[in-house]
């Protein structure tokens, strides 16, 4: 213890520091505070520190130091902000008001944002969106780094992140060193703002300063991921195809590949998702992602047949990949491949039970018609749950088109053995039955349903057809009734129980039925309509007729148009039948009925327009050439007209059809009965007779063709049968029947008792009387008594009567009536005889002489073919045709004359007739000089143009010769005044003057001439003629004039074969001649003529070549068979003509006589080689010596 008390003593003792050490220590402190000063902020917080309280009061002291000092204030502002005391931060902030403005308004804005945040009650959206407002107005370049460091903080706080990013960047553009970083945040923010577009501007931005190829990538993935969420998926698969050598076989290159195709196919950019895939099977070929790629792609670019190719494969690496399979099915029906399809979903179907599956694949079934499949399908479904109407539907179905009805039936029975009530399933057992015909078992189920459950009206229609159908129609008129029939309103039992009441016979039930049916506003069908048709039409026709009226006017159906329009007619209800026209007009489908034309028709005949009416005949055979009834109809028209040539042409043409078709016996009987085939028309009513031996209508006209053939007792044995066993009450209650009961008395009991009978008939009505009307006139012409058939027609058109055609034509012809010739013309119903004399009258001589030609032949009434005889030959001998040549001779007395000559004539058209003659003359006589006449040659042409009522006709008369020629012309009208009466005007000019022979060689003639001809009775007709004439020699030397008169009486006493004819007449003609011959005619002078006195200088009178007078009154005959040396030849074999004359000159106080003969003989068909001769004692101008003709012809007709 003492030691160490003594050792602490010690040690108290010892100084551990001298003075020097301390100053030494003293000094070093010194010049340690001196160096380590350094201004006052050496007392102020860091930056990196928190602030206090005292740093708060040393920054105030500091302040209050310097109070000029803005930046002092600022970092008290911080501090404060730091510290939360942010009123205080506000009042310092106040201070600078006006100084530091690029800096104030943001401490201002870090202000309000704080405080928002301090507020207990949060941040409103209005006051957040006005901070972030304040945030975007603050001027980024003024603020420096760390500022925006707070801004993009602070903004970040309140959702600014367009603030904080617009911070970040101008960061990442100050902040080098940190430039990726900022640029990081930029872009973190900018996605988090959903600006994806400029997050990927910043992270290609990143990628392109990025030197790791690592991070290089996964900046770009970045960048395409951005694109992407922009939906800029086009920019975004053009990145990637940049960049796609840069890529390899690892997973995330796989996936980025995998994401392209997805960009590329959203901007349906397939070319690129193309390259894609290409790409990333090349870095990996059996990578299931690829093909799966490859598929999808296919599919999206409407590639379905590659896709198709692709699909099996890619079901084959996932064979349990059924969405797989469910898209390859799909597309296996894009691509037609059907069967393909329908497997695979069959497959799946296989793998699991899915009730919408199993739907899809039996309608898909049905689809491909593949009933197999669908009966597989659907069978299975019964025993899990009771079968859906449909189902049930397609199952049997698809058995019965298969052609499995009984295995149908079999399992429809089982599964109602174990569904009993399905009642559908029992309804298509029925129809199953009814389909298969099975009709005993149909009716035998319709009674178990029966039993089973009420049944209602409509399933009683159904059984009640099942019972009709089995021909059981008492067992169906039961069903039917065993309901009551006065709750039942339904149309189709009322239907029924019609039908059926009418097929047994109950027209008590068809009538009610009907009746009900039109209670409930049911229109009748057209079966029904018929049906009560058919019960009113023999007791009521008018209400069949408007039944069928008003079933056209409600349904428009052809078929009752033409039924009424038949009706109507027979009814002859006229005013219906030109309302049922009417309206048929007005429907295209009226107007394509065969009856529309015929009805037309017939109301065309009932209003007298006969032509108007063939129209329509005609058109009805244009548009139904099939149609026999129009063929019908039209023959009995013609037949009612009396059309011969229209029938002639029709029978012959439609005698295939007749034969077969028994509407055409009768017509065709009557119409060979017309044209005088009555051994045909006998075969005809004997055909028609045998299949209608009642109709007593054809029976008489039957008696009428025998009488006809030549079997005149059959036809009287006929008639007094009929007269016998017909009941006159009812035959003669028609007009039809009527007009058949008198021509039967007529012919077989005399006219008188006819005509008797008829008036003992006649009950007063107008029908009645028209008949006998026209059976009267029928008598007067069979008594030879037409001469008093005017008187009598005056007497029926008096009372309203109309007569015949053929009284209406005699009647116009025997008075000349023109107008009413044209007018019956037009109407038709003529015969042919008629036709030719109305043409010839009306002036159409051409198409008469061609009706009468064509008319010829066998086909004709004897009467009718011998009147055209006559016709035809009277027109032919007026206007023959034909060429003929010849040579001729006329001597006439002191001059011959004598030459060829070649005529040519015919019709041109109907109107025109042309005659041209060509002459070849030469003169032979002692007072003319040859040597200067020469040959003579002759053109002497005619043309006639007939007229309505006469003709024009027009001449050119030229004579060719040595010493001078001549051209004449020349016309005459002639006017037809009535049936007998004729006068003619001509004019001539230069015209051959014919008076004497020396006349005709040296003069000419100009004249005006007047004739006339009256016809007194057939055999008896007076001619006259008046002339002036004018004559000159060839070079226009005047010879004199002259007038003359004729006028002859010809007396027929036979008409034919031979025809002989009486004249008598006078000619007289008083001429003023010229006192000398003109001197240039004369042979000493040039001229031709060598006068009878020779001597030089005597004077020649004109006496030499004409008279001064002329005068004779003769007689003359004319017997014959022709007429030789015509241009035709009118009669067979051989023609003859003996012609004689004589008569008194009592000018020339001498007897004149002469003769003229002719024969002919037939060569080679119709032509004809003809020889006349001609004598006269005394020819005018002859100076006393006789005269002749001479001539021989060869002549050829045109034509028939």
């Amino acid at each position: 213890m003492e030691s160490l008390s003594a050792a602490s003593k010690r040690e108290r003792q010892t100084r551990l520091l001298n003075p020097w050490m301390i100053v030494l220590v003293a000094l070093f402190v010194v010049a340690l505070l001196a160096l380590s000063y350094k201004n006052e902020d050496v007392f102020l917080p860091s930056d990196d520190s928190p602030p206090d309280a005292v740093a708060i009061s040393y920054t105030e002291l500091l302040i209050k130091a310097h109070p000029e000092d803005d930046q002092l204030r600022l970092r008290l502002i911080d501090q404060l902000i730091q510290v939360g005391d942010y009123k205080r931060a506000r009042e310092y902030l106040e201070q600078l008001q006006g100084r530091l403005l690029a800096v104030t308004p943001f401490y201002a804005a870090m202000l309000d944002i704080l405080r928002a945040q301090a507020d207990p009650a949060g941040i409103s959206e209005e006051r957040r969106a006005q901070l972030i407002e304040a945030l975007r107005t603050l001027q980024i370049a003024n603020m420096d780094n760390g500022m925006l460091e707070r801004i993009a903080r602070y903004a970040l706080e309140i959702g600014g992140l367009d603030v904080a990013v617009t911070s970040y960047k101008a960061l990442a553009e100050r902040d080098i060193a940190r430039r990726t970083h900022w640029l990081g945040e930029a872009a973190l923010w900018s996605l988090a703002n959903n600006d994806q577009s400029g997050a990927a501007q910043l992270y290609l931005q990143l990628a392109a300063a990025e030197p790791d190829a690592r991070k290089r990538a996964e900046h770009l993935r970045e960048a395409f991921n951005a694109l992407r969420a922009a939906d800029h998926s086009e920019q975004a698969a053009e990145l990637l195809v940049q960049h796609l050598g840069e890529l390899d076989a690892e997973q995330e290159s796989l996936d980025w590949l995998a994401e392209g195709v997805d960009a590329a196919q959203a901007a349906q950019r397939f070319d690129l998702a193309d390259m894609f895939i290409q790409r990333w099977l090349s870095l990996k070929s059996d990578d299931h992602r690829a093909l799966n790629a490859d598929f999808r792609l296919s599919l999206a670019s409407g590639a379905i047949d590659r896709a198709w190719q692709i699909g099996p494969e890619l079901l084959a690496q996932t064979p349990d990949d059924f969405e797989l399979m469910a898209e390859l099915a799909r597309l296996a029906e894009w691509t037609g491949h059907t069967q393909q399809a329908l497997n695979y979903w069959v497959q799946m179907l296989a793998h699991r039970e899915d009730p919408a599956m199993r739907e899809r694949v039996w309608r898909y079934a049905l689809q491909l018609f593949d009933f197999d499949q669908v009966v597989s399908t659907l069978s299975a479904i019964d025993r899990q749950r009771q079968m859906t109407d449909q189902e049930v539907d397609t199952l049997v179905y698809s058995h019965e088109v298969r052609g499995t009805p009984e295995d149908a039936e079999s399992w429809l029975r089982a599964y109602l053995q174990r569904y009993p009530n399905h009642l559908f399933a029992r309804k298509r057992l029925r129809m199953l039955l009814e389909n298969t015909q099975q009709l005993d078992k149909e009716a035998e189920l319709w009674a178990s349903m029966a039993g089973r459950t009420s049944l209602t009206t409509k399933d009683r229609i159904r059984w009640a057809r099942v019972h009709w159908n089995l021909f059981q129609a008492d067992q169906a008129w039961a069903v039917l009734t065993a309901v009551d029939a006065s709750k039942v309103d339904d149309p189709e039992y009322w239907q029924l129980r019609a039908d059926l009441a009418w097929k047994l016979e109950r027209d008590a039930d068809v009538r009610a039925a009907y009746e009900r049916l039109v209670s409930l506003d049911v229109p009748l069908g057209r079966d029904d309509e018929d049906r009560l048709i058919r019960i009113y039409w023999d007791k009521e026709p008018r209400r069949a007729l408007q039944i069928l009226v008003e079933s056209w006017r409600r349904t428009g159906r052809v078929a009752r148009l033409t039924v009424a329009l038949q009706l109507a007619e027979t009814l002859r209800d006229w005013d219906t039948l030109r309302a049922l026209l009417s309206e048929a007009e007005q429907s295209s489908a009226g107007r394509g009925s065969s009856q529309y034309w015929l009805a037309r028709a017939a109301l065309a005949v009932q209003d007298g327009q006969y032509e108007q009416a063939n129209a329509f005949y005609k058109q009805a055979l244009a548009q139904f050439p099939e149609d026999d009834l129009v063929r019908q109809r039209m023959l009995w028209f013609y037949i009612d007209n009396a059309q011969r040539d229209v029938l002639a042409a029709l029978l012959p043409q439609w005698r295939s059809r007749a034969v077969a078709d028994s509407r055409l016996w009768l017509p065709y009987a009557t119409g060979h009965m017309m044209l005088n085939n009555t051994r045909e028309a006998l075969l005809w009513f004997r055909q028609h007779l045998k299949s209608n031996p009642s109709d007593r209508l054809a029976l008489a006209a039957y008696a009428d063709a025998a009488e006809a053939a030549g079997y005149a007792d059959l036809a009287w044995r006929l008639r007094r049968q009929l007269l016998k066993d017909m009941d006159r009450t009812r035959i003669i209650a028609t007009p039809e029947g009527y007009a058949m009961y008198l021509r039967l008395l007529a012919g077989s009991q005399g006219s008188l008792v006819s005509l008797a009978q008829a008036r003992q008939l006649w009950n007063g009505e107008q029908a009645t009387l028209q008949l006998w009307f026209e059976h009267f006139l029928e008598r007067l012409d069979a008594g030879n008594q037409a001469a008093l058939k005017d008187d009598w027609l005056a007497w029926g058109a008096a009372r309203g009567l109309e007569p015949g055609n053929y009284d209406q034509i005699q009647q116009a012809l025997r008075s000349d009536n023109r107008e009413q010739m044209q007018r019956l013309l037009q109407r038709g119903g003529l015969d042919v005889a008629h036709q030719v004399e109305v043409l010839a009258r009306l002036g159409h001589d051409g198409e008469a002489l061609a009706t009468a030609l064509s008319a010829q032949g066998d086909e004709q009434p004897v009467s009718i073919r011998q009147q055209l005889l006559y016709q035809a030959t009277g027109m032919l001998e007026r206007s023959p045709q034909g060429i003929q040549l010849g040579w001729h001779k006329m001597d006439f007395g002191d001059l011959d004359i004598s030459g060829p000559r070649l005529r040519v004539a015919r019709n041109l058209g109907d109107d025109w007739y042309a005659d041209l003659q060509l002459d070849q003359m030469r003169y032979d006589s002692t007072n003319l000089d040859n040597e200067v006449m020469g040959n003579e040659r002759n053109l002497k042409l005619h043309t006639r143009r007939e007229l309505s009522d006469g003709d024009l006709s027009l001449y050119l008369d030229s004579s060719l010769r040595d010493d001078d020629d001549r051209h004449g012309l020349g016309i005459e009208r002639t006017w037809r005044l009535s049936s007998r009466d004729e006068l003619g005007v001509a004019v001539d000019w230069h015209r051959q003057a014919d008076d004497t022979g020396l006349l005709r060689a040296l003069g000419m003639r100009d004249g005006l001439g007047l004739r006339g001809q009256h016809g007194f009775s057939a055999r008896d007709q007076l001619s006259w003629s008046i002339t002036h004439s004018r004559y000159s020699s060839r070079s226009g030397d005047a010879l004199g004039t002259g007038n003359g008169v004729s006028v002859e009486w010809g007396h027929m006493l036979f008409f034919d074969d031979p025809s002989w004819l009486l004249r008598t007449g006078l000619d007289y003609q008083k001429n003023s001649v010229e006192s000398e011959v003109p001197s240039e005619l004369l042979s000493a002078n040039g001229g031709a003529y060598i006068p009878f006195d020779t001597t030089p200088g005597a004077t020649i009178q004109g006496e030499e070549l004409m008279q001064d007078r002329y005068g004779q009154v003769y007689v003359a005959s004319t017997w014959r068979r022709g007429f030789p040396g015509a241009l035709n030849r009118t009669r067979p074999q051989f023609t003859w003509m003996v012609d004689t004359i004589a008569g008194w000159q009592w000018t020339e106080k001498q007897f004149n006589y002469g003769i003229n003969l002719g024969v002919g003989v037939e060569l080679f068909g119709d032509d004809e080689l003809a020889v006349t001769l001609g004598y006269q004692s005394a020819p005018r101008g002859g100076e006393g010596d006789a005269g002749g003709s001479m001539g021989i012809t060869y002549s050829t007709r045109f034509g028939r």
